[in-house]
């Protein structure tokens, strides 16, 4: 009988079809070029977070005496770009070196070095591509989102404390990256 709740009564299960994990994912992200060191910066990215790139307008209402008629706004009102946050584990080089830190300090800098004062252009800031994949247990590709320029918006996240008996990893969370532009391919 079609709706009971058995095994064979459900076509996903019978066709055997795989859950998607949300924690099968790439993050491939090209720095401006005066970033040097940056081979190994995308194997420490732990989250990736804020791809809201479903955009709606807001909604918009109309009164007749008592009775309320809503409707899709006619614009998106200033909300079309991307803010994304990345988290990165930090290890240290065989130079002892910790070359997450020093690469995403780099880029920061581009936009404002608070050493010398210096303020940068768009151009000489500017990364991408960041590409997100999003792929099954096979690593299949599923989705893709593709960012076509990104760069840092707020300064490089430092942890909270430090603490002798602690015995946590230095971790930058909240990493933010501001994207104008996407693309995205879901197969």
């Amino acid at each position: 009988m079609a709706g009971l709740p058995h095994f064979r009564n459900s076509k996903a299960s019978m066709a055997k079809y795989e859950p998607l994990y949300i924690a099968q994912f790439e993050v491939l992200l090209t720095p401006p070029p005066a970033v040097g060191g940056w081979d190994l910066v995308m194997e420490q990215v732990l989250k990736v977070d804020g791809i809201a790139i479903n955009k709606m307008p807001a909604l918009v209402e109309q009164k007749y005496k008592s009775a309320r008629r809503s409707f899709a706004g006619g614009s998106i009102a200033g909300d079309t770009s991307v803010d994304l946050s990345l988290d990165f584990e930090i290890n240290l080089d065989d130079n002892n070196s910790a070359y997450v830190y020093k690469a995403l300090r780099k880029w920061c800098d581009l936009i404002y070095d608070p050493l010398t004062g210096r303020m940068g252009l768009k151009r000489d800031y500017m990364g991408g591509p960041m590409i997100v994949n999003f792929f099954n247990k096979a690593g299949d590709i599923y989705r893709q989102v593709r960012f076509a320029q990104v760069f840092p918006m707020v300064a490089l996240p430092m942890p909270a404390n430090a603490d002798f008996n602690d015995n946590e990893i230095f971790r930058i969370t909240g990493f933010q990256l501001r994207a104008d532009y996407w693309e995205e391919t879901i197969l």
